[in-house]
């Protein structure tokens, strides 16, 4: 389903700050002219805080856990979700009031955001 103003990317390249750029596996991202906090550069970076980052993660669990949460954390990143593929295990957490809050399954094992 495609919602205008909305875009979904894999695998793109995010400028996080001086020293960080990411490639994460997925995103969310909101165009400006419906007052998101990301945008994409003229030279096709995405810059600012996106909605939404999405990792799967194998032998890498352990960095995307801890190093690059960190950074997401300081650039403001709304979401950030982790499928740990080998432990079969969903990370999905949510930033609030600058901490990173873990999103938990409902009575029907369903995560709301």
């Amino acid at each position: 389903m495609y919602t205008p103003g909305i875009k979904l990317g894999i695998e793109p390249t995010i400028r996080l700050d001086q020293d960080n750029e990411a490639q994460p596996d997925g995103v969310l991202l909101i165009e400006v002219a419906l007052e998101a906090n990301s945008r994409i550069t003229d030279d096709d970076y995405i810059e600012g805080a996106l909605e939404l980052v999405a990792e799967i993660a194998a032998s890498s669990a352990t960095y995307d856990l801890y190093d690059t949460k960190k950074a997401y954390k300081r650039n403001r990143i709304q979401e950030y979700i982790v499928w740990q593929s080998l432990e079969n295990q969903l990370d999905w957490s949510q930033l609030h009031d600058s901490k990173y809050i873990s999103l938990q399954t409902d009575v029907d094992g369903i995560i709301i955001s």
